[in-house]
């Protein structure tokens, strides 16, 4: 990706580093006039990388960013127990049915290990009821939430975001703007919530009106910025995604 990045800016003065968000790796550079965080995963993970961020696929299960660190996705699989399995689809991916994929899969494994995209598509989908995976009944393909789950815990992403969202304000100068754009909803729950929290903090005069007061940071457009229909015909994959904007006082 930063190979990428390079050879579409390549004349322009830019610096690059590997790095995710709670490194803050340009924290040498601050007071920073704006920072934007894109949670979205690139579709070039998607078409181009052998990482088995997609079912569309047959690939092997990694998906790892940085392949130099790590758990593959398979080895979660492989070692994680069916009550662990079943609480990173439930809270990752908000999967129904965590429990008996997470049950599937380690009788699965019994017998050989689940370790392509292929096979983990097959096990979801075999484990949901008919009606819900014929045509009509179902907006998504019923491994959806787990490849979801699964690369949300192979990344630590949430964990991940709670960290940059606690020191990236701190390197905003005085107007500089801090925004994210998230896909789903754990990762905009976070990010509404903190955002919330700079931009009102509990209020300690006893005779003051409100129990809150202004802090040091306002939110921009509370409510978030989502695509418009002309966005998202041209952009199908932007049609999950919320801006939301910190501006520091």
């Amino acid at each position: 990706m930063l190979e990428l990045a390079r050879e579409r800016l390549q004349h322009r003065v830019a610096s690059y580093r590997h790095a995710n968000f709670a490194e803050c790796p340009f924290a040498d550079e601050a007071p920073l006039g704006f920072i934007l965080l894109d949670l979205g995963i690139s579709s070039a993970h998607f078409d181009y990388f052998q990482r088995g961020f997609s079912f569309r696929y047959d690939q092997p299960l990694d998906m790892r960013m940085d392949t130099s660190t790590g758990l593959p996705a398979a080895e979660l699989l492989q070692r994680e127990s069916e009550e662990s399995l079943a609480r990173i689809f439930f809270e990752y991916g908000e999967e129904k049915l965590s429990r008996r994929i997470a049950r599937e899969i380690v009788a699965r494994r019994r017998t050989e290990p689940v370790t392509t995209t292929t096979q983990l598509a097959e096990i979801c989908k075999a484990v949901y009821p008919p009606k819900y995976r014929a045509k009509g009944h179902a907006d998504r393909h019923p491994a959806t939430r787990v490849f979801q789950a699964l690369r949300i815990a192979v990344n630590d992403e949430l964990g991940v975001l709670r960290k940059a969202l606690e020191t990236l304000p701190q390197q905003l100068a005085p107007g500089g703007r801090l925004a994210v754009i998230s896909f789903h909803s754990l990762e905009d729950r976070l990010v509404k919530h903190a955002f919330r929290n700079l931009a009102c903090i509990p209020e300690t005069n006893p005779q003051a009106k409100s129990n809150f007061r202004d802090g040091d940071f306002k939110v921009i457009e509370p409510g978030g910025i989502t695509p418009d229909e002309e966005e998202i015909r041209r952009n199908p994959r932007s049609r999950s995604a919320r801006l939301r904007i910190l501006e520091r006082r």
